[in-house]
């Protein structure tokens, strides 16, 4: 993680104090630097304990991929705040198919375009929404289970509030935990056609 921090840094420092991210390949792997490797970290400490399993230890890429979802879904969030502190972590990949500069996606006459970038990055982060639900499954002891699974909840709820919501482009979209876990009124089932079957 020190090794990967420091290439950034180093590019930072190169580029004058501002940061970007040109492809989607180096996003994971900044993502992998900041989030990816704690993930790997907390399941090897997760079995050396004994409260999970050894076989645990070893899914470096569901491990992964539980941090990647965290971390992708702040970036996500904080688009505004970020760009305004000279920091673009979404990825030019994405961005420059709509405008010229990040900074564009929160001006005017732009909303249909920030929406579709926005779009990308959720449908981005949500990638990794099924490898860190089969780590879930994974876990047998109760604590583990809620220090992991609540973040990811949080995530989710995230990603939801966030999706083609034009906030996004002005500041940051939090939500609160029991926003996260709220209990949504169910639609009423579908009523079926009826049968033309005699």
């Amino acid at each position: 993680m020190g090794a990967g921090m420091s290439r950034y840094a180093k590019m930072h420092a190169a580029s004058g104090g501002k940061f970007s991210v040109d492809t989607l390949p180096s996003f994971d792997l900044y993502c992998h630097y900041v989030a990816g490797l704690v993930g790997e970290g907390l399941s090897r400490l997760f079995s050396a304990s004994g409260k999970e399993s050894q076989h645990l230890g070893e899914q470096l890429t569901l491990s992964n991929s539980m941090g990647l979802l965290l971390q992708k879904t702040n970036i996500l969030r904080d688009f505004r705040e970020d760009v305004d502190e000279g920091r673009v972590f979404w990825p030019a990949e994405i961005w420059s198919k709509y405008v010229s500069s990040p900074e564009q996606l929160h001006q005017v006459g732009n909303e249909d375009k920030a929406m579709w970038a926005l779009s990308e990055m959720a449908v981005d982060a949500l990638t990794h929404a099924t490898d860190a639900l089969d780590y879930l499954t994974l876990l047998s002891n109760q604590s583990v289970f809620n220090f992991c699974a609540i973040p990811q909840v949080m995530a989710m709820a995230t990603l939801e509030a966030c999706f083609m919501n034009p906030a996004v482009m002005h500041r940051n979209v939090k939500i609160r935990k029991g926003e996260a876990v709220g209990v949504r009124p169910t639609p009423p089932p579908l009523a079926l056609p009826p049968s033309s079957c005699g």
